[in-house]
């Protein structure tokens, strides 16, 4: 089976069962960034991200950069800030409605949102395609790189996690729906699926990142209800509040997953032919 396959297949099993959850509770989601939201919003002038510090080498004043999957903003507002455009392909209307407010707060006028899916967007070429922790749930992998590789007129750049954040909450998932998750890939994965289509790119490692602790012991029922799809004060929210007493260290930042090793998050970048 190829790498395509592969990563295809670990994807499709993902969704499967997190679509299997949800209808479980009977509640039609239009959008299933909403309840997440919240977690991608970021201040566009902050100075303390290594991730934005990053990309910032990658613009001038005069660099048009398209993102890809752009959420929130993210990196986009702090970008915009650097370059002379940002175009952001953005399907969730949530996701877009919190960009607009981000930007507007900021002050910040150039940039463009394309309320699309990527496959369906249609947008002019950028000096630099930037697609951030996006590749892990598209089954479709082969096409959506290659659209991204047509559009960059001088590099793509993902940012791409070794192991998906969202991969930390999978030991609740046997506690409450009584069988393992299928973990979605990452970076490793992905290399192999650029190489298998004879792309060659730079992968440069970022220092391990710790992942944040929650807060509360409520946050971290808010928080896991939601990523696990489950109902306040049902069997599997008993079951999920049983497996936070076995799974959750408390710290002095908070409470934290045990075994959860910090992230460990790869910038993967190429020049397009």
């Amino acid at each position: 089976m190829s790498a395509i396959e592969i990563w295809k297949q670990r994807v499709v099993a993902h969704h499967a069962q997190s679509d299997q959850a949800r209808a479980a509770l009977e509640i039609a989601e239009t959008d299933v960034w909403e309840p997440f939201s919240p977690f991608f919003k970021a201040d566009p002038h902050r100075t303390d991200d290594p991730e934005v510090d990053r990309l910032a080498r990658e613009v001038n004043p005069s660099t048009t950069l398209l993102d890809v999957g752009g959420g929130a903003g993210r990196f986009a507002l702090p970008l915009a800030l650097r370059c002379h455009h940002v175009t952001v392909v953005e399907p969730s209307s949530v996701m877009g409605e919190s960009l607009r407010h981000l930007a507007a707060e900021a002050g910040i006028e150039n940039v463009t949102l394309v309320a699309k899916r990527w496959e369906e967007a249609e947008v002019e070429s950028a000096d630099i395609v930037l697609s951030a922790h996006v590749v892990y749930m598209i089954a479709d992998i082969r096409p959506f790189v290659l659209k991204l590789v047509e559009h960059a007129r001088k590099k793509v750049c993902m940012p791409t996690y070794m192991r998906p954040p969202m991969s930390r909450f999978a030991p609740f998932w046997r506690w409450v729906h009584g069988e393992d998750k299928q973990e979605v890939p990452g970076a490793a994965e992905f290399m192999h699926v650029l190489w298998e289509m004879d792309i060659y790119p730079h992968l440069e490692m970022f220092e391990a990142i710790p992942f944040r602790a929650f807060k509360t012991w409520q946050q971290a029922l808010e928080t896991l209800r939601q990523r696990l799809f489950v109902m306040p004060d049902t069997e599997k929210d008993a079951r999920l509040q049983q497996a936070m007493h076995e799974l959750l260290m408390e710290m002095p930042a908070g409470y934290v997953i045990k075994g959860t090793q910090p992230g460990r998050l790869a910038l993967i970048s190429w020049q397009p032919a």
